[in-house]
């Protein structure tokens, strides 16, 4: 009897000592809620070690250029530059073909002058950039850049390709910091000033 005893002492004793491990509904419905409320926290917290974090991705809408306003007299400031330019060189080459050549790309120039831009839909995303119905990926450029443009920010995108143009991106201000935390994940980040060719296109506000 006495080691009967000392069997059942010994496993209620568990229990007793144990009052932590007791069934509490009041601490059972707090944990439920906490791992119901984790869904709504980031990425990070969610996603054990075995677990790949979510894709990353911001998307808005936004003008593809900055468009100036430019008024009659404008095209007409183009047009005598540019058979002033011809004529001159007329003057001193008699080349009839460069001389056409410089009447037509003034007339490409004031076209592309008198161009509104377009609202295209951005994304950017791990998998890369998406501007309208053009897909970028980020191997194709070697850094980004934040650039002032009469007084709007805008992000630039240097490609690799020496001849390939950058790509810029307009967007809202307080959509900048969200666009940039994409596309640091891919990409460094460096300093750059407007160069010459594109000051003087903004004064002439082309």
């Amino acid at each position: 009897m006495l080691m009967a005893d000392e069997k059942v002492s010994k496993t209620v004793k568990p229990d007793s000592s144990t009052p932590n491990e007791k069934p509490d509904l009041d601490n059972a419905d707090t944990r439920s809620n906490w791992q119901f409320s984790a869904s709504d926290q980031s990425t990070e917290s969610v996603a054990g070690p075995d677990k790949p974090s979510a894709e990353q991705s911001f998307s808005w809408s936004a003008s593809e250029f900055i468009a100036h306003t430019k008024n009659p007299g404008w095209y007409a400031a183009l047009a005598m530059v540019t058979l002033a330019i011809a004529g001159l060189l007329f003057l001193l080459t008699h080349d009839k073909v460069t001389t056409i050549f410089i009447v037509i790309g003034g007339g490409i120039l004031g076209f592309m002058g008198s161009r509104q831009p377009r609202e295209l839909p951005y994304t950017v995303s791990d998998k890369g950039l998406q501007v309208g119905s053009k897909e970028f990926l980020y191997t194709s450029f070697r850094s980004f850049s934040i650039v002032q443009e009469v007084g709007i920010e805008s992000i630039w995108l240097m490609p690799m390709k020496k001849y390939m143009p950058a790509i810029s991106l307009y967007f809202e201000p307080n959509d900048q910091q969200k666009i940039v935390d994409v596309i640091s994940n891919h990409l460094p980040m460096e300093n750059r000033e407007l160069d010459p060719f594109d000051k003087l296109m903004h004064q002439i506000r082309f």
